[in-house]
């Protein structure tokens, strides 16, 4: 089939990538000149295939209040008509049987990207500083160190650490012990630039021989004939194709609209900066500040937030000055203004779990709204996206990401 993957995010190149395998003609169209260039360029680095706990929960109802109002880690909101419609169901989503669904779920999709990323790198060696770097993720209360501690037969191996532990696995740190009520190690967890990732994969797709590539390409609108996704109108002409797939990240809900669908996708705001020089040896999340730090090559990339601001991309110094001062505290590394501070919009659900699969209106397939694990589930949203579109079945269960249950 001749298939158009719309966008070239993470999610969209390795959708466009799969599909070109598995032999059909791809078009890859997207608005930037460079693959990669939004919530991908710079987000926190981490392939956390074992941390998949949804954004809703009722922990999270809990700790809302205090998360509203908790000085300069508080979640900012400016409250709007799409954002409350969102919030509502985001608040239907914050139960124990949702996040047990959600939790077991995004499990499975995780380690099929895990197999599918190294199934990829067996036949495309690219280098973007991928590595087992383990994953510490630091609790500062007692009470959320209760509720991590992992479950008995989990499917990876997780060490509890108390904070003498955490500090001895984990020498750079600098929190004193008594700040801390322990921590989880996960050792099998990965690190590794996503924009290096998309740009040698983008490379490899302009090389391939079933795909065409449309950059600098802005998409203006879908043309649905007779109750059918058969063309898009875009700046340089209309293309049309058997099949479209939908993953323009936080832009996949204004698609949607001028489809005549909603999704239940929202733009959650996060902030990064990369920081010259080696710091870490691990992975680590400092989960009571919703803080990440992942080594790479040659430098620590700082990132963390989640701010409903709708579609606004602009960086904040605030945000970045608060990175910057977390960094320099736990972890003594000096920050500055120049360490390539950057901004980006995740597509996030109410459950947190991505939407992949067939849409309501006939040609058009979605994968899109992988919110904060993007990276992380990227080339298993991919397999199970390709394992749709050809009828075959598929090594996770697909109807947990179905747009229908919603």
């Amino acid at each position: 089939m001749k298939i158009c993957v719309l966008g070239a995010g993470v999610v969209g190149l390795t959708s466009a990538w799969w599909l070109a395998e598995a032999g059909h003609r791809v078009t890859l169209v997207d608005r930037h000149p460079d693959p990669g260039a939004e919530a991908s360029a710079a987000n926190g680095a981490q392939l956390s295939y074992a941390f998949v706990a949804p954004f809703a929960s009722p922990a999270m109802l809990r700790n809302l209040p205090g998360m509203l109002l908790g000085g300069e880690d508080a979640i900012k909101v400016s409250p709007d008509l799409e954002m409350i419609s969102w919030g509502l169901k985001f608040l239907r989503a914050c139960t124990s049987g949702e996040v047990e669904r959600t939790t077991a779920a995004q499990l499975a999709l995780a380690a099929l990207s895990r197999a599918e990323l190294a199934s990829l790198l067996q036949t495309q060696p690219l280098d973007f500083g991928l590595r087992t770097a383990g994953k510490l993720v630091l609790y500062r209360k007692a009470g959320d160190f209760a509720e991590a501690r992992p479950l008995p037969g989990a499917a990876v191996e997780q060490q509890v650490l108390t904070p003498a532990e955490c500090l001895a696995l984990e020498p750079s740190l600098r929190i004193a012990p008594s700040l801390l009520a322990g921590g989880i190690y996960t050792p099998s967890e990965q690190v590794g630039d996503c924009g290096a990732f998309c740009a040698q994969l983008f490379e490899r797709l302009r090389q391939h021989s079933n795909v065409e590539i449309r950059m600098s390409t802005p998409i203006k609108k879908p043309i649905v004939t007779r109750g059918s996704l058969t063309g898009i109108e875009t700046d340089a002409g209309t293309l049309e194709a058997d099949r479209f797939v939908l993953s323009l990240g936080s832009g996949s809900k204004a698609f949607a609209r001028a489809c005549g669908l909603t999704l239940p996708i929202y733009p959650v705001k996060g902030h990064s900066i990369t920081i010259p020089g080696h710091a870490l040896s691990h992975s680590v999340t400092d989960y009571s500040r919703k803080i990440v730090y992942a080594p790479l090559d040659g430098a620590t990339r700082v990132a963390g937030f989640a701010d409903f601001k709708g579609y606004d991309l602009a960086i904040e110094p605030a945000r970045i000055a608060t990175l910057e001062k977390a960094a320099s505290a736990t972890f003594d590394i000096a920050g500055s203004g120049a360490n390539a501070p950057w901004a980006g919009l995740r597509p996030m659900t109410p459950d947190s779990r991505p939407i992949i699969g067939p849409s309501p209106l006939s040609g058009l397939y979605l994968n899109t709204g992988q919110g904060m694990l993007g990276w992380t589930l990227a080339c298993g949203s991919a397999r199970l996206l390709t394992d749709l579109i050809d009828g075959k079945a598929s090594s996770v269960v697909a109807a947990p990401f179905s747009v229908t249950r919603f």
